[in-house]
């Protein structure tokens, strides 16, 4: 089990409980979610670090909600409660979620709290962040929301029985109410009460500042530039610029829905494994602090908008300077429709002299159609037996670009070499958009003045043997790779396609101890990112590197193309692919 319980969870007010209600909740101390009042979708990581959706259970009769303290005695006893109703209801018909919304300790002591949830089988979601807790309006533990799939309504809330009360202990129960809401919602009959007073113990939320008090232009707008501008920017990736406070507050209620939902920033990595530079992640306090502006309507406050100039900048064209050598690829039209084939195009590099290179940036001018771009280097005739096996991308790339992969340059005093007489030649995948256009293509490359001292080298895990049943929910397959000699990790890229729902990286290590290297439990085929370690790990030869990935090909999957079909390996996004580059130095090799 992993040493740390984290949470991706988001459960929404309707529009009418929307704007300043939760501020007036805590003002008033009255739920933001009432019984009768529907909840959004949400998303979360268990304690075992698997990710959950509500819409997921769409297929169950009831969900139940249940805000657990584990230092709390009616928490432990709700807990025994909710192992019983498991027990009781058959799977297929209810489902139990555990939200845990104690802060001020590290996933390790939470999970050592709890026993590591070793008692129950029940998902325990570590709400560190207290959103869901806040977005429920849940002010004690011991608290049950009862929600009804057909509807997504609160057709119950309050305790889970009659146990405890006010300043006393029932020696026995005498009414079992979540027990009796649940047999309501199933037999289709009305809830005798929806709503009934909890008894547990209260959350201690800390601070929590009037939103109103929260500064657009010195609070909201350095969050904005520091983890969204980048791409929300004119001529940047994302699909609207934040071009000042009208169009933020336009969109205010998509970027709730974004933040809460983690879409965005796209960043799927479980913070509990690995540390890693060029993190997208937005903290805590960043997430309260655009959520509670955002439901205090989203004020401008006084002063200039600080977005209107920034929105106006032009982004970099090259972000890590000039490059040394630009390799232009001819315009390529993209039709309106069709499946269109990998394109190929061989282009020579122009040196005098074999040459190692420090960076690259694969630059397509139309991100929208890019599906994929991969370059590798084809070495001349004479030197042939030296050239890397590149397989066409599936045993490591030059250079490549998909989206979300960033353009960092190789690991300091490292390099790739490029010997004189070579060619690039460049894999293009695109898609359609129903509308003629074009793709512009630039290869910038980035030298070192003399030979490096280290060589950046790929080794990759791969299964061309996948096969994914139809309709299958959580199909596991698994790929290895052997470190073949010393070197430095730096680096994961795993890939997969619309079925891919989470991989799990780790190292087996010649003196026999292992490690989680990286897990995603959340993949998403549209961002494709490059894991890159903040600190690289030592990889001695031999190291196994071993990538455990989980296909969804039901028709849950909302990006699946087809559920009604096997899917094995194969080049098209509709068919599947389990992949992982390691990136990695070792000391080069003389000349």
């Amino acid at each position: 089990m992993f040493s740390r319980f984290l949470f991706v969870l988001f459960i929404g007010l309707a529009s009418a409980s929307a704007g300043a209600g939760l501020w007036h909740f805590f003002r008033a101390s009255r739920p933001t979610i009432p019984a009768g009042r529907p909840v959004a979708d949400f998303a979360l990581l268990d304690q075992s670090g698997q990710f959950h959706r509500l819409s997921d259970y769409s297929d169950r009769k009831a969900i139940v909600l249940y805000s657990h303290n584990p230092d709390c005695p009616t928490g432990q006893q709700g807990r025994a409660v909710l192992d019983s109703l498991r027990r009781q209801f058959r799977p297929e018909s209810i489902a139990i979620l555990v939200i845990d919304p104690v802060t001020g300790q590290s996933g390790s002591a939470a999970q050592q709290v709890s026993g590591g949830n070793q008692r129950s089988a029940l998902p325990e979601l570590w709400d560190d962040g207290q959103l869901v807790t806040e977005s429920l309006g849940i002010m004690r533990s011991g608290e049950a929301l009862l929600v009804d799939p057909v509807t997504w309504t609160v057709r119950y809330r309050g305790p889970i029985d009659d146990r405890s009360d006010f300043e006393s202990e029932n020696p026995r129960i005498t009414r079992n109410y979540l027990a009796e809401s649940i047999d309501a919602v199933l037999n289709g009959d009305p809830v005798e009460f929806a709503e009934r007073t909890s008894i547990g113990c209260p959350i201690d939320f800390g601070k929590i500042p009037d939103p109103a008090s929260i500064s657009y232009r010195d609070t909201i707008v350095p969050i904005l530039e520091q983890r969204c501008l980048g791409c929300h920017q004119k001529g940047g990736i994302g699909p609207w610029t934040m071009d000042g406070h009208t169009t933020v507050k336009a969109w205010a209620a998509k970027i709730r829905d974004a933040i809460l939902l983690k879409k965005m920033p796209p960043w799927h990595a479980d913070p509990a494994i690995g540390e890693f530079a060029h993190s997208r992640v937005l903290e805590i306090p960043q997430k309260k602090a655009l959520i509670r502006w955002i439901d205090a309507g989203a004020p401008r406050g006084n002063g200039p908008d600080p977005l209107q100039t920034e929105a106006t900048l032009e982004p970099a064209a090259w972000p890590l300077g000039e490059p040394d050598i630009v390799l232009k690829v001819p315009t390529f039209q993209i039709p309106a429709q069709g499946v269109l084939a990998w394109q190929y195009i061989k282009l020579p590099v122009r040196i005098e002299k074999d040459t190692w290179v420090r960076a690259v940036h694969m630059k397509p001018s139309n991100r929208e159609a890019t599906h994929h771009i991969f370059g590798f280097v084809e070495y001349p005739k004479e030197r042939k037996h030296e050239e890397p096996k590149w397989a066409e991308g599936a045993n490591g790339f030059f250079a490549a670009y998909v989206p979300g992969h960033p353009v960092v340059p190789f690991p300091e005093n490292s390099g790739r070499l490029l010997p004189k007489g070579s060619k690039i030649i460049f894999q293009r995948h695109y898609l359609t958009l129903g509308y003629p256009t074009e793709d512009n293509l630039e290869l910038g490359l980035y030298l070192h003045e003399k030979p490096p001292a280290m060589e950046y080298k790929m080794a990759t895990a791969i299964n061309m043997g996948i096969r994914v049943p139809p309709h299958a929910t959580a199909h596991r397959e698994s790929a290895t790779v052997a470190i073949p000699e010393d070197g430095m990790l730096h680096a994961i890229y795993p890939h997969m396609h619309y079925r891919g729902s989470s991989i799990r990286l780790s190292a087996a290590y010649p003196d026999g101890h292992e490690e989680a290297l990286l897990s995603v439990p959340n993949y998403h085929f549209q961002w494709q990112n490059s894991y890159q370690f903040k600190n690289p790990k030592p990889a001695p030869a031999g190291t196994i590197i071993r990538a455990d990935a989980v296909f969804d090909n039901s028709a849950k999957n909302p990006v699946n193309p087809d559920p009604d079909k096997e899917v094995r390996w194969g080049a098209l996004s509709s068919d599947e692919m389990l992949v992982a580059y390691m990136m990695y130095t070792t000391p080069r090799k003389s000349p």
